[in-house]
């Protein structure tokens, strides 16, 4: 091998492990540091969503949240075993973006907050004093588990 090949292998080498400690390193970076056991949404917030879920929500998930024959279950195993260790923008991006299916985009997106309260309730996740937020980058932070860490 001639030495300009050897050095092209180390460069290759090294940039390679360089970007291996960017990645592992964004990685630390972006991890939620807060999960839906830290009481992030109010009661008060959750009967609203109630109320929301009740107009446009319960004619496909049903009225015990099971699901039914055109809307996934949103308590129990099943919806926690989708989302579990994700994040709460993820749930809030796929409510606001798509539901109600007849009419995508329609729920206000401080509303939209109002129903992942609801849900964190109805899948017994503890309510606490502080809103949960409608922003994106402040969601990204909190990590759906199904065990109390």
């Amino acid at each position: 091998m001639t030495n300009r090949a050897l050095w092209a292998a180390a460069v290759a080498v090294g940039v390679s492990a360089l970007t291996a400690f960017a990645r592992r390193d964004a990685a630390r970076a972006i991890a939620p540091t807060h999960t839906v056991w830290d009481s992030v949404y109010t009661a008060a917030q959750a009967s609203h969503g109630d109320s929301l879920y009740r107009g446009a929500c319960v004619k496909c998930h049903g009225a015990s949240l099971s699901g039914g024959d055109e809307g996934s279950p949103l308590v129990g195993s099943a919806f926690l075993g989708n989302w579990r260790d994700l994040t709460l923008d993820q749930l809030f991006d796929k409510i606001r973006s798509s539901m109600p299916p007849d009419n995508p985009k329609s729920i206000a997106t401080r509303d939209v907050a109002d129903l992942v309260a609801y849900l964190l309730a109805q899948n017994q996740f503890p309510a606490g004093a502080k809103v949960l937020t409608d922003s994106l980058d402040q969601l990204k932070d909190i990590k759906i588990t199904t065990t109390r860490p």
